[in-house]
């Protein structure tokens, strides 16, 4: 089993939250586009600090273009 640091806890506590807002910002009777692309790269960032901080030194810088 490995155990995570508090680094790669926090970026997957930061993806949870950023996950939540996506969903809610989607599911509104009018999404709002802007904050939608804010919470998928909110997600974004999260995911590849999380990669780095278990050890992947191949992680993208982004995963989609700001």
């Amino acid at each position: 089993m490995t155990v995570l640091s508090t680094k790669a806890l926090l970026a997957l506590a930061d993806y949870d939250e950023a996950r939540a807002d996506y969903m809610r910002f989607l599911s509104m009777d009018t999404p709002d586009d802007k904050a939608v692309d804010d919470a998928m790269v909110a997600m974004d960032e999260a995911h590849i600090r999380f990669k780095q901080e278990m050890g992947d030194l191949d992680a993208p810088t982004h995963l989609r273009p700001v």
